[in-house]
């Protein structure tokens, strides 16, 4: 079990090195080795995550109970944290004299399924720590992006203040009709440099280059997403007091299991015999016919409230400490007034925070790649920087303490701009200002045609001011 906590508390480091370094064969060797060591702890989070935990590692006697119970917390946490993050899908916004230019990027955007993209990678960096995406160019030419498992990619980074990446290194492996259903196979190596992408084959420890050609976005073409600055996951921290709970449960299964199965001690009756026990289990009645003699069930004795005391302490630590709010809790009932919600949500949304800057982040290197590679394919001309990424507030809230926080900053005068920014329900705030102009525009038209009919007397045509 030592080496199960070993793995799980063992956080990755960022690999940097000179940017002149040479990549050479055995360079890449050495990288993938270190990356090699990373994989358990990514394979332990994953599995918590589909509901696997370490109390499946437990053995005991063969006589005993050994339920295996898992409490689903980490499921529960990230769920919940990726809807209050990404639940509502970020938006874009550019300024006016650069919609037209944006338009091309959106059916970048849309090609690529980019709202789904987004969640698959919040979801990858709440459970590891941190993800990747390759954005590439497909056999039509078009641009994609795509998430990538951290078990499949290593970034290697220059030495500078601020690191910048030199390459990358993709491997997953070969399959094929005559390995399909084998264990060992041989991988398939992707090495992503600023000016070409070179592809490999890893048989038996040694790399065969097959094929290279260039790198049509000027810049290494895959974007790491952290979900913090040390790559933790959203449950990482907890993982002990769930393991404990976990364990809880399961001893608490396996008292009830005994107490059922308990064993029946039968005083001064010593001429007892395997028969009389079947007759006994048979009728389901013992008759007693001397003083000395007695019958009680052999049981453990379970204090129920300090057990239950000491489980609610544990689940109310997970959500502390997690830093995620329990749902069911009568403190989210629906009468809690906002300004009361965002007290209890404050820790959670310093969480959102900290995903909402790492994310934004990355999203800006992906613009950045797109825009590159659109410069090429359509000359587009536009700076990844003039793109405002917003992100949609998804927490809980009371919805008439908003609509009257938008009709108060109304009400003293502020502008519409400001106003219909409080305003929870609205993501494009621009995009909404133009409806009401052209609705605005709209009607004034049919007033002036109603006002010339009415001057003209036309018939058939009613009043209307």
């Amino acid at each position: 079990m030592e080496n199960f906590i070993t793995e799980y508390l063992k956080l990755p480091k960022r690999i940097c090195l000179p940017e002149d370094t040479e990549i050479t064969k055995e360079l890449l060797k050495k990288i993938l080795k270190i990356h090699d060591e990373d994989i358990g702890r990514y394979k332990i989070l994953q599995g918590y995550y589909e509901g696997k935990a370490k109390i499946f590692e437990r053995t005991k006697d063969k006589n005993k109970s050994n339920n295996k119970l898992v409490l689903d917390y980490p499921s529960y946490i990230i769920d919940v944290l990726l809807g209050l993050f990404v639940g509502k899908p970020i938006s874009y916004t550019v300024k006016e004299e650069n919609r037209e230019k944006f338009k091309v990027i959106q059916d970048t955007l849309d090609l690529n399924n980019e709202q789904d993209e987004n969640t698959e990678v919040a979801k990858m960096c709440g459970i590891k720590g941190r993800g990747y995406e390759i954005v590439y160019v497909d056999e039509e030419s078009n641009i994609r992006f795509n998430e990538v498992n951290p078990e499949n990619i290593v970034l290697v980074y220059d030495d500078k203040i601020i690191p910048k990446p030199i390459f990358a290194i993709y491997q997953a492996e070969l399959t094929d009709v005559d390995n399909l259903g084998k264990e060992s196979k041989d991988k398939k190596i992707i090495i992503y440099k600023k000016d070409i992408i070179q592809e490999f084959t890893k048989v038996k420890g040694d790399l065969h280059l097959l094929n290279e050609y260039p790198n049509p976005f000027g810049e290494v073409p895959v974007i790491e997403f952290l979900n913090n600055n040390e790559g933790i996951g959203d449950f990482e921290r907890v993982l002990s007091l769930i393991d404990a709970i976990n364990l809880s449960q399961s001893d608490t299964a396996n008292d009830f299991e005994e107490f059922t199965n308990a064993i029946l001690v039968l005083y001064g009756i010593l001429d007892t015999d395997n028969e009389d026990i079947r007759q006994l289990i048979e009728d389901r009645v013992l008759l007693l016919d001397e003083s000395g003699q007695n019958a009680q069930w052999l049981i453990k004795e379970i204090n129920d409230a300090a057990l239950e005391n000491y489980k609610n302490r544990l689940d109310r630590d997970i959500h502390k400490f997690a830093k995620v709010p329990n749902m069911n809790d009568e403190n989210f009932a629906g009468n809690v007034s906002g300004e009361s919600m965002k007290y209890k949500l404050f820790a959670t949304n310093q969480i959102i925070a900290q995903k909402q800057r790492k994310f934004k982040t990355a999203l800006e290197a992906r613009f950045r790649l797109i825009i590159n590679g659109l410069k090429i394919k359509s000359g587009l001309d536009l700076d990844y920087r003039d793109i405002s990424i917003v992100f949609n507030e998804n927490t809980p809230f009371n919805e008439l303490d908003n609509i009257n926080t938008v009709k108060a900053a109304l009400d003293t005068g502020l502008s519409k701009q400001y106003a219909l920014g409080k305003l929870r329900d609205i993501d494009d705030i621009s995009e909404e200002l133009k409806r009401e102009e052209d609705e605005r525009d709209i009607y004034a038209e049919e007033f002036e045609k109603e006002l010339r009919e009415d001057e003209n007397n036309i018939p058939g045509t009613s009043k209307k001011l």
